[in-house]
């Protein structure tokens, strides 16, 4: 069971149940560096980033120390006063707080309605040599679906801009698939959908699939390099460490990944058929965070209380994307199909006394 003191746990974001026990590590000879990020990093640093950038066919790559690290660092180095910063309505608060951080230096901060850019393409007005920058995420859980890249990119280039995605909820679950089932190879969405990383500036958190709380930013070389030499946190704060980039390494070294993304592709399937059985109509794609649209607050909250009160914890939602209440269970590698069978249990049980009522 993948349980937790409270029982069942369906709150958790380790997709491949990815929890790195201390002796499960490859030894370090150095913690951390002492100094910043820009001055010097552990060589396991460029390991990581290497790995992640050549899975996908990316040029280069650099470690930060979470997504908003990584988030501020690109958008301190890109966008120069005059330029144009297009941020999804619905993008996680992060890339919200971190595009705002532009604005005392010039650039133009504009937000356009989640995954519809083109109704608020600005003109470059009396600056004809700016650019601009769309910022996303890769994956909305509010809606069940992936950004529309393609149209993103389109945007942005004809700038000289490029696309910024945040993909830290996809990456290591969604990714370039072989076939018309399963989630693919983990890479992010951009190549599940087919498309290749060619000026695409591309940022993943490996704290939830992967397990250990470092980022990795992808995309050319060039662009990579700014952002590297001038990034304000790689200035001013320490790298990652090494226990963070050995969890990270180990992770997508580990020959068993396929095997648990093809188990979490039918563990999902399951329990999206079984929540459609109860008349909880699942929504968006499949992917391993399960949830069903619940009338108010109060009854989801509600709802999430008679589970708890069975053993089985399970997450309400406040999507950014649309208005209401998501009742959701995250689906993980290491969840037993008796973790399941407990959580539909419940689930038939308040249904039944919903319907009582």
């Amino acid at each position: 069971m993948a349980g937790s003191p409270d029982g069942t746990d369906f709150t958790s974001a380790l997709f491949l149940g990815q929890h790195h026990p201390s002796t499960g590590l490859t030894p370090w000879a150095e913690f951390t560096t002492g100094v910043p990020a820009a001055l010097r990093e552990l060589p396991a640093s460029t390991e990581l980033a290497s790995l992640v950038a050549a899975q996908q066919h990316a040029d280069g790559g650099l470690v930060a120390r979470s997504a908003l690290h990584g988030m501020m660092d690109v958008l301190q180095s890109l966008p120069r006063p005059g330029d144009v910063l297009l941020v999804d309505e619905g993008a996680y608060p992060l890339s919200q707080w971190a595009c705002r951080a532009s604005l005392p230096r010039g650039v133009r901060v504009m937000t356009y309605p989640h995954f519809r850019p083109a109704a608020v393409v600005p003109s470059n007005g009396p600056a004809p040599s700016a650019k601009t920058w769309v910022v996303t995420d890769g994956w909305c859980q509010g809606c069940g679906r992936p950004a529309p890249l393609a149209q993103l990119h389109s945007i942005a280039a004809r700038t000289g801009g490029q696309v910024i995605v945040d993909d830290s909820l996809a990456f290591g679950v969604l990714g370039r698939t072989s076939g018309p089932a399963g989630f693919g190879d983990g890479t992010g969405t951009a190549r599940w959908l087919g498309l290749s990383h060619d000026r695409l500036l591309w940022l993943g958190s490996l704290a939830k699939a992967y397990g250990t709380p470092v980022t990795v930013i992808t995309g050319d070389s060039t662009t990579v390099g700014v952002v590297a030499r001038n990034g304000g946190n790689r200035m001013h704060s320490s790298p990652p460490s090494a226990a963070d980039l050995a969890a990270g390494i180990g992770a997508l070294r580990s020959g068993g990944l396929p095997r648990l993304r093809r188990r979490l592709w039918r563990l999902t399937l399951w329990l999206r058929t079984a929540f459609a059985d109860l008349g909880l109509p699942p929504m968006g794609l499949p992917f391993p965070i399960v949830g069903t649209r619940l009338g108010s607050l109060p009854l989801a909250r509600r709802w999430r209380t008679a589970l708890a009160a069975r053993g089985v914890q399970a997450l309400v939602q406040l999507p950014r994307c649309r208005p209401g209440a998501v009742l959701s269970a995250v689906v993980r590698a290491d969840h037993s199909q008796a973790d399941l069978d407990r959580l539909v249990r419940g689930l038939a049980a308040v249904t039944r006394d919903r319907r009582a009522a």
